[in-house]
């Protein structure tokens, strides 16, 4: 699988680094933080299968962690997705809930987003049990009153 990683920097300058003087903290004196990009996009080419799904996780977990707002996943290149490659994508959505992110995906056909989708909820069943989205009575006639006022 080809990956190319495309940064977006909206509000932000990348600056090519400089070779400094550092103080015996390790510090350079001076010097200001480089920016991280507020957004990185990433487009994988090709299969995103078994042979190359965690060297495909491997680069979204450090885009995660990389970028300032989240990551974009371009799927418009990928021919097709197995269970492995939708694994990643959903360890992909993991780690943005866990540091707080977005991400976002675009250009996924309909079987990988389905797949993703059944792979979520069972994901989702297994740390957090059986999910109703069913509301008591007592809410629904709470939030009508309010509704009313």
């Amino acid at each position: 699988m080809n990956t190319t990683i495309d940064c977006v920097t909206a509000h932000t300058e990348v600056v090519s680094p400089v070779k400094r003087e550092t103080n015996s903290s390790g510090v350079n004196p001076g010097s200001e933080p480089v920016p991280r990009p507020l957004t990185i996009v990433l487009q994988p080419n090709g299969s995103l299968d078994y042979r190359n799904s965690s060297e495909f996780q491997r680069m979204l977990e450090t885009a995660l962690d990389h970028s300032e707002d989240g990551v974009i996943v371009d799927l418009l290149w990928v021919d097709s997705t197995d269970s492995a490659g939708v694994t990643a994508l959903v360890a992909g959505i993991q780690r943005a809930a866990f540091l707080g992110k977005m991400l976002s995906f675009q250009a996924m056909d309909v079987s990988t987003r389905t797949a993703l989708e059944k792979e979520w909820m069972r994901q989702r069943e297994i740390n957090f049990g059986p999910w109703n989205d069913v509301f008591g009575k007592e809410l629904e006639q709470f939030l009508d009153r309010l509704i009313w006022k």
